[in-house]
């Protein structure tokens, strides 16, 4: 069958779990779309674009725990964010028929108890989201590995290749031995997400479309220089855009509504790779209705006088002001499921604590067999 990898960086190094799983399933078709220094929001992002340039695959394997973490701690990631977004995640596989398998890693432990109390806040939300759908029960590095232990990792956030072995090994047992589901409708109205790309935007002043192509995201992006801005269409609150950071990116503006605000699109990630495929998160997640316009203000003192949102692992510009430019492929808006899924939901999940036996009959006439493929 066709396996998709959804995951961070130790699904990315050349011994990590995903290429060692791949060697272990030899029988089926592997393709793994990770990206360092991302959450399940960019997990999420990639499911919602299933099918633009390749067929849909028959299992998806979700990695986002340990980034998940990371993000909970350094506060650009909130609770109610995850659980929305994980909740997304389920209702768009059990939309397309897919099922899903929950590998949960965690950063190398005794680091800091704030990150440690970050990993099982994280956990227990990729549990809960397991046994709310009815998935197959997250896999977690306690039953592949017999623990969280320090010993493991080659830093804070990676494991070493015999830990990834055996996490791949476990994987392969898993899918051998085991039905996978794909996951059940959930209790309560899903939320909205919304992505939108670059080719949705319309675009005023020095700006242009380029296809940019690499190893581990390829699209449509716009690039805007000093100057330029671009109108994006959407409604809810703003909470991610996709960027690409060369040398040449910098600070840009973005408005909606009657707020702006001043980010950057320059990381400190570059000192190790010197062009960036990074999806940054906007923590102050302000508001838009069809106005969001994302620019790259010529004049320097009016853009450095509005309020900042800081970047994660954001860093100085070295380009000259003039010569900066922004390289993004699209942004993500959120918002809760409109009224009346919201009153439908409410309704059934009454009628079901009135009369329970309306559970059983909606999941034996609503849901469809598993496919075969992922049993």
């Amino acid at each position: 069958m066709d396996i998709l990898l959804l995951g961070g960086s130790n699904a990315g190094l050349h011994y990590g779990w995903a290429a060692q799983l791949a060697a272990r399933l030899p029988e089926h078709r592997v393709s793994n779309r990770f990206l360092g220094a991302v959450g399940s929001l960019y997990g999420l992002m990639r499911l919602m674009r299933l099918g633009e340039d390749a067929a849909p695959p028959q299992l998806v394997i979700f990695e986002y725990a340990l980034n998940d973490a990371v993000l909970l701690d350094a506060g650009w990631l909130r609770m109610d964010l995850l659980e929305d977004t994980l909740r997304a995640v389920a209702e768009l596989c059990r939309e397309q028929r897919l099922p899903l398998l929950l590998l949960c890693l965690q950063p190398r432990p005794g680091e800091a108890a704030r990150v440690d109390a970050a990993a099982r806040r994280a956990l227990a939300c990729y549990r809960r989201l397991s046994q709310r759908h009815r998935l197959y029960p997250c896999v977690t590095q306690q039953e592949a590995l017999g623990g969280v232990r320090a010993e493991d990792y080659v830093d804070k956030l990676h494991l070493h290749a015999e830990a990834s072995m055996r996490v791949a090994e476990h994987l392969a047992a898993v899918l051998r031995d085991a039905r996978v589901p794909v996951p059940r409708a959930g209790e309560t109205a899903p939320p909205s997400f919304r992505f939108v790309p670059a080719r949705a935007a319309r675009t005023q002043g020095p700006c242009r479309r380029v296809e940019i192509v690499s190893t581990v995201y390829s699209d449509e992006f716009l690039e805007v220089s000093r100057g330029g801005s671009s109108l994006w269409p959407g409604s809810g609150r703003l909470v991610a855009l996709m960027l690409r950071t060369t040398e040449t990116a910098g600070a840009y503006r973005l408005a909606a509504g009657g707020w702006s605000l001043r980010k950057t699109a320059q990381s400190h990630i570059r000192a190790v790779l010197p062009k960036v495929m990074l999806l940054h998160y906007v923590r102050a997640q302000p508001a838009a209705e069809e106005d969001l316009e994302i620019s790259m203000p010529a004049e320097e003192v009016a853009l450095m006088r509005l309020p900042e949102d800081r970047t994660f692992h954001g860093a100085p510009s070295e380009a000259p002001f003039a010569a900066q430019k922004l390289e993004i492929a699209g942004v993500i808006f959120w918002s809760g499921a409109p009224w009346p899924r919201r009153l439908l939901a409410a309704i059934q999940t009454r009628l079901d604590a009135r009369a329970p036996w309306l559970v059983l009959w909606r999941r034996k006439f609503s849901s469809a067999p598993i496919p075969p493929a992922a049993r």
